[in-house]
């Protein structure tokens, strides 16, 4: 996992094209630091938002297809493992044509996802459907976690400006105490008259 410091350089670095790569990848910690770099001026909040939803989307439906196309691979493979068995692989079909919608968003705001979303497309849900749903979910958390990046973003910049403004009274007062020095000192250097 890459840390937020790396990140952070990447973005600034390769701007919008990674931003879209890490929301593939980790679409929670991307949406914040997009947004935090967007209350810096690197980016723009509006394409940030529309390319944090993309790109979750993209990463939902690659672990969708895995699960899809991936099916009959998984159950040669790890039957014993997981338990799949054909019989419960049924019941899973049935299960996500009635409690999809509900399943998708519980992963999606749990993180729970990598169990979910594969489990969506081994179920065989509807591509049309698994692209609304998730849609639905993506654009509210999308928007929180954007919003939370971007207030901690106007806070670095509001903390930053205080810490500028300080610096810069703690110089000028380190200046005239040396000034207020020197003074005294070259007074008490003169012979008295």
């Amino acid at each position: 996992m890459l840390s937020p410091d790396t990140a952070i350089y990447l973005l600034r670095e390769y701007g919008y094209l990674i931003l879209f790569i890490l929301c593939i990848v980790e679409g929670p910690i991307a949406t914040v630091l997009g947004a935090f770099l967007a209350a810096q001026n690197y980016f723009n909040i509006f394409i940030v938002y529309g390319l944090v939803v993309t790109g979750d989307l993209a990463g939902d439906l690659l672990y969708y297809a895995a699960g899809r196309f991936g099916r009959s691979r998984i159950l040669q493979r790890i039957d014993r493992l997981t338990g799949l068995t054909p019989e419960r692989l049924l019941w899973l079909e049935r299960y996500f044509e009635r409690n999809g919608a509900k399943t998708l968003f519980f992963a999606k705001y749990t993180q729970t996802g990598f169990v979910a979303l594969p489990a969506a497309g081994a179920a065989r849900m509807p591509v049309a459907a698994f692209l609304v749903y998730n849609l639905l979910a993506t654009l509210p958390k999308a928007l929180v976690l954007a919003a939370v990046g971007y207030s901690f973003g106007n806070a670095y910049n509001q903390i930053n400006s205080y810490i500028v403004r300080i610096s810069l009274l703690a110089m000028l007062a380190a200046i005239m105490a040396l000034m207020i020095y020197y003074v005294r000192s070259r007074q008490k250097k003169e012979p008295a008259e």
